[in-house]
């Protein structure tokens, strides 16, 4: 599934964007260059190929998670440290959005937590959250 049939699958359209847990959200494609400068710092940090195809898929279709961090800001990578080696998409609410490289997972939670929910790959947890906006009738 594309990230649009996603977003229209469990979020209703207005004037502004897709409505997703009372928020407005426009799906902007990366430029080549935007994605080359993603690239360029996933291997800065030695981010798995595996992964970077997989987010590179996705900010393809979106610049950006939720208009926090567009996919070329090393501030994605402000989580990432010897320890913990994680990439934050961003927060909406209370909600932070990551993947831990030293689980393998995406997830959801509080301050990089995966109180909300672990994830497998990264579409999984979007969907995850869409659909829980789209069950609360938070995304019309």
């Amino acid at each position: 599934m594309t990230l649009k049939e996603l977003f229209e699958k469990y979020c209703a359209m207005s004037e502004w964007g897709y409505v997703c847990n009372g928020h407005c959200v426009e799906l902007t494609p990366a430029t080549e260059e935007e994605i080359k400068a993603f690239r360029t710092i996933c291997d800065k940090y030695g981010v798995e190929q595996k992964i970077v195809a997989e987010l590179e898929e996705y900010y393809r279709q979106n610049n950006n998670f939720f208009d926090y961090f567009r996919c070329d800001e090393e501030s994605l990578f402000g989580w990432w440290d010897d320890d913990q080696k994680c990439i934050w998409f961003g927060c909406v609410d209370d909600n932070s959005f990551i993947y831990d490289a030293n689980t393998h997972k995406y997830a959801i939670g509080e301050a990089g937590s995966n109180d909300f929910g672990e994830y497998d790959t990264f579409m999984e947890m979007l969907e995850a959250y869409l659909k829980y906006g789209y069950e609360l009738g938070a995304n019309c």
